[in-house]
């Protein structure tokens, strides 16, 4: 397992170009360290770069890790979608409008927890960011 920040950042990137496949989440699998190790490394490089646009780039990648979330949510909210779309093809069920409604606010609540997470991370990084700005 590479150690150096750069190499980290490789590999994260690597998986971020398969992004948008996935819609609203990816697995969490998929991330090829975790969250702490793609922060650390993120925050490695950023103080190392006095590049304003590569600093941005670098902001955006971790606040994406917001949008990594445990495969068996993501796969439940999927499937959760691949019913919504099959019932609404058997319009005038009402027992089907109750279960999509159930579907929805799961979904909404998975958004929410990513929502959340993204707005959490970009605290995070900016302050951190404005603190090695003033150094």
């Amino acid at each position: 397992m590479p150690t150096d920040p750069h190499d980290i950042l490789k590999d994260y990137l690597s998986v971020l170009e398969k992004r948008e496949k996935y819609g609203m989440a990816m697995p969490l699998s998929m991330l090829p360290y975790t969250k702490t190790e793609i922060k650390d490394a993120i925050k490695s490089v950023i103080s190392s770069t006095q590049n304003m646009e590569e600093r941005d780039k670098l902001k955006k990648g971790f606040i994406t890790l917001s949008e990594f979330i445990p495969d068996e949510v993501l796969k439940r909210v999927n499937q959760d979608w691949r019913d919504v779309a099959d019932a609404e093809c058997e319009v005038g069920q009402e027992s089907e409008v109750v279960v999509e409604t159930d579907i929805m606010a799961e979904v909404v609540e998975v958004q929410k927890s990513i929502a959340d997470e993204g707005a959490q991370l970009a605290k995070e990084i900016i302050e951190f960011v404005s603190k090695i700005s003033l150094v």
